[in-house]
């Protein structure tokens, strides 16, 4: 629960540093070179390990020890995609992904059917190509949407803490899950198997880090502390359909501005 005085600065802002004085020029270097990396593993490590002290310097704005949970969830966000190219596997879908229950002729037939900018016929590379490339720039509005129905309900838990405050208890647990999620994607060349497995174990993350942000900010008893993530964990199936039909539509509308293929024609080119 926050206290009198948390609850007071929980809309307060970032600010821009003060401008640094002549002879402050080595200060300013030490602090860019020694404590943003501080700041950049201190945050992560306490983002897993106490979540509610980096959920609440985020909230208020104060920055001094932490870096900004809206900053961390973009660079990690950035991050996973880097780690996902170096072992081969796409993040944001792909055209093998979208064909593994298909013939190969059946597919070959499809591309036929389309046509790239210079009006050739669209190779499955070139295709995959831009599908992996669109689907990753739309996975930001995809994960702004999706994280909508946990922020209103958070504000629901809590309606006199600023949508500000909640963004960044949210973001939080969100960043620590991500840490996890990122630290997993090697397991991918074990099998599919354990990278589920490690999926699995970020989720788990995501949702103890997010009961100790109800236990300290949202609850006054175990009881209730209880029940409110019990509404986060029920709205998962929610999210996941969101996010799922969002990247059906993402990738149909990418093939269609692209290339002039249809995903209906590619599963049920009878009803074509």
């Amino acid at each position: 629960m926050l206290c009198k005085g948390e609850d007071a600065d929980l809309d307060t802002e970032e600010k821009p540093a003060a401008k640094a004085k002549p002879n402050d020029i080595l200060d300013s270097v030490s602090i860019a070179a020694f404590d943003l990396d501080g700041r950049i593993f201190r945050t992560l490590w306490h983002s897993l390990t106490r979540t509610p002290d980096v959920a609440l310097a985020g909230a208020k704005g104060d920055f001094s020890r932490y870096l900004s949970p809206i900053r961390v969830f973009v660079a990690l966000f950035s991050f996973q995609f880097v780690v996902a190219s170096l072992f081969g596997t796409p993040l944001a879908g792909s055209l093998d992904q979208l064909t593994v229950s298909l013939e190969p002729e059946a597919v070959e037939a499809w591309l036929a059917t389309g046509r790239s900018a210079t009006g050739e016929i669209p190779t499955a590379a070139e295709v995959n190509q831009t599908i992996e490339s669109w689907g990753a720039m739309l996975l930001w509005p995809i994960t702004i949407v999706t994280a909508l129905p946990y922020l209103l309900l958070l504000k629901l838990y809590r309606p006199g803490v600023p949508l500000w405050g909640h963004v960044q208890f949210f973001l939080t647990a969100t960043n620590a899950s991500f840490v996890v999620m990122i630290a997993t994607i090697p397991l991918l060349l074990l099998g599919l198997g354990w990278f589920s497995l490690g999926i699995g174990f970020a989720m788990i993350v995501y949702y103890f880090c997010t009961g100790r942000i109800i236990v300290r900010f949202y609850s006054h008893s175990a009881g209730g502390a209880a029940l409110r993530l019990l509404g986060l964990f029920l709205i998962m199936p929610v999210t996941l359909l969101m996010t799922g039909i969002g990247q059906i539509l993402g990738t149909s509308l990418t093939l269609d501005m692209n290339y002039d293929l249809s995903l209906v024609q590619l599963y049920a080119p009878d009803l074509e």
